[in-house]
């Protein structure tokens, strides 16, 4: 029995029918590389080959009484593969649109609490002759670095499927705790919780306090400096109350996704000659379309969007260990400066700061603080912030989630057949709608929106004008460079993290 901590915890509480708390992926199969004998059958049995390597894919939850200290994870006494591995088959033509809407059905409904909280559907018809995995894991098992772990797990680096080494010990299976030992374990861990929060104040308050006067300290400095130059206003994108957009509203369980490959090159290129970085690029993509998104149709407020951007804070001995690890950030996207260009330097300038202030505030102390309140008071929270539409009365802290998570540079294989690419989807919430997750795959970043339906029903549109803005950025990148230079900066390889790597670029 393993208790779950309270990042893990918070993810539970806030799932409501409206808002499943559930991420996962679209992960594209060449079906026409497939070996002799590749199919459902195929592709289940590896899976279940593999189950020793994933822990969270046998372990189900258990809830503490009247919910109020954290819940525990038992491997489940009734774990059964076939109520977690689907086989389906798109109707013809099996078009993108008809795949998107069926990854559309799989994110609007819940996963079930009795059992292991994951589910994955192979998918036949799809055009082109491929097929499809849409997988789905509750937020409460992984985060975005531990989700492409569990992606290494299930894939190979060639098409012959690697020898994987049977447990150490055989997986057994634990009884469900008495209600008494439930009670008992929760007593103890509530005389507990006071002393927790004492020990906290004392660890994070001083961080607090300093990070907080050198934030201040440094803003004083800016606007002075900016304020002294003559005809100069103050720089704009800096960080404040995100203004209140479609993004931000009470949602429903009706959800809209788009996915498509961009090329990292290009990406890159467009890094090495601003002299900025990978995420920069890609938060600079997403301003350029959301600006002009949000312009088209009269909405584009005068004060920028603020994005969330998650930041793993996993060490290296926490490599292949499931559960949340993640810090939050806010982005400026600056979607108040006209040129994209200018607008990326400016990006660009405050995510350093943002780094610098990431740095000074304990980030895994802060997560800690999550574990004091008793769940069900969050959970209560929750349920009350969905009831009175508070999303709806008060700004918004960001306008929407914004995150990049590295993947491997090589190909991969599934079963023995080739993955196209991997894109993955994430959660809309209220207030937060609208949701932009990046992974990097050899050439390619493969970026997925997920989006509530009635904020954002035209995301196919969103995702051309994220393909409009890089091409846009690359041109300008273009314009003065030697084509000697254009040659090299598209064509040399560089390293990508590989998928134990926890780096947010």
């Amino acid at each position: 029995m393993r208790q779950l901590s309270g990042l893990d915890t918070l993810f539970l509480n806030l799932e409501t029918n409206a808002v499943p708390m559930h991420v996962g992926g679209l992960t594209l199969i060449d079906g026409r590389t497939a070996p002799e004998g590749f199919g459902f059958e195929a592709v289940k049995k590896l899976i279940e080959s593999r189950l020793h390597l994933l822990p969270m894919y046998r372990r189900r939850l258990v809830t503490s009484p009247l919910n109020l200290d954290m819940p525990y994870w038992i491997e489940d006494p009734e774990f059964d593969i076939e109520n977690h591995v689907r086989h389906r088959a798109l109707p013809r033509p099996g078009n993108d649109q008809q795949l998107a809407d069926f990854v559309c059905d799989v994110l609007s409904t819940r996963l079930d609490r009795s059992m292991p909280l994951w589910r994955i559907y192979y998918i036949e018809g799809v055009s082109g002759g491929h097929v499809a995995l849409v997988s789905k894991i509750h937020h409460a098992c992984i985060d975005g670095v531990s989700g492409a772990e569990i992606m290494g797990t299930l894939l190979d680096l060639t098409s012959t499927p690697r020898t994987v080494a049977p447990p150490v010990r055989p997986w057994r299976p634990e009884p469900v705790p008495s209600p008494l030992q439930l009670a008992m374990t929760t007593a103890r861990h509530l005389m507990s919780r006071p002393g927790e929060a004492i020990r906290l104040l004392r660890d994070t308050g001083p961080a607090l306090f300093s990070a907080g006067r050198a934030v201040l300290a440094q803003s004083r400095a800016r606007t002075t400096a900016q304020k002294s130059k003559k005809n100069q206003p103050v720089e704009k994108g800096g960080l404040g109350v995100a203004p209140r957009t479609r993004f931000n509203t009470t949602i429903t369980a009706r959800r809209a996704y788009a996915y498509r490959s961009l090329s990292l090159p290009d990406v890159k290129f467009v890094k090495n000659v601003f002299g900025t970085s990978v995420n920069d690029v890609i938060l600079g993509v997403c301003a350029e379309a959301l600006r002009n998104y949000l312009l088209d149709k009269n909405e584009l407020p005068e004060r920028t969007l603020i994005a969330s951007v998650p930041v793993s804070v996993r060490n290296k001995d926490e490599v292949g260990q499931q559960g949340n690890k993640v810090s939050m950030t806010r982005a400026a996207l600056c979607t108040e400066i006209e040129d994209p260009v200018e607008r990326l330097q400016a990006i660009s300038r405050i995510m350093a700061e943002a780094k610098k202030a990431l740095k000074a505030v304990p980030a895994r102390r802060m997560m800690d603080w999550i574990d004091v309140p008793a769940p069900a008071l969050l959970a209560q929270a929750a349920r009350l912030y969905e009831n009175f539409s508070i999303q709806d009365r008060v700004a918004p802290p960001f306008n929407l989630v914004i995150s990049n998570v590295p993947g491997p540079p090589q190909p991969l294989f599934l079963a023995g057949a080739r993955v196209l690419a991997n894109y993955p989807t994430s959660i809309p919430y209220h207030g937060l709608a609208f949701n932009i997750t990046v992974m990097s795959y050899q050439d390619n970043l493969d970026v997925g929106l997920t989006a509530h339906r009635g904020s954002v029903p035209d995301i196919k549109d969103l995702m051309d004008r994220m393909e409009a803005a890089l091409a846009l950025l690359k041109a300008r990148a273009e314009e003065g460079q030697p084509p000697a230079i254009q040659q090299q900066a598209v064509t040399v390889p560089q390293r990508v993290p590989d998928l134990a790597t926890v780096v947010h670029r």
